[in-house]
């Protein structure tokens, strides 16, 4: 969320029912997991729901955040059976992180059978926002 500029109109309460409803409308169904992490001071997130989890970190945190999201990442796979997708929308990473992020999803790929979709956006970038699906939707990819 440090990144995060809510489209206009849009209030962070928002933001999971939308995600939501975008993934309906390119067909992706089933159970969704979302987990947002960042500094969430003064944001209002329907923390309550199921399957909402907000991880709080103050700015300057980044290495303890993407340890966080690191960690998320293996305890999802374990939580889910194979073959699952996992959506990965996140902002602007350094080199480092996107090398760790890089290297935990190529050995959930290449040994556990899990599929992964990162998106990175582009100018401006959403919120760091981990998206997780539990499995792969009929039809495939």
């Amino acid at each position: 969320m440090d990144e995060c500029k809510i489209p206009e109109g849009r209030t962070e309460a928002d933001l999971v029912p939308f995600i939501r409803e975008m993934l309906l409308g390119v067909g992706l169904r089933g159970p969704v997991s979302i987990r947002i992490y960042g500094d969430l001071t003064g944001l209002d997130f329907q923390a309550s729901e199921d399957h909402v989890k907000l991880s709080h970190f103050h700015a300057g945190e980044k290495r303890e955040k993407m340890t966080k999201i690191l960690e998320d990442i293996v305890s999802w796979s374990g939580e889910n059976p194979e073959p699952s997708l996992g959506i990965l929308v996140l902002g602007h990473l350094g080199a480092a992180d996107d090398a760790d992020i890089t290297e935990v999803t190529e050995l959930l790929k290449t040994q556990k059978n899990y599929h992964f979709v990162f998106a990175t956006p582009g100018s401006p970038p959403p919120p760091t926002v981990v998206r997780f699906l539990r499995a792969i939707p009929r039809g495939g990819l």
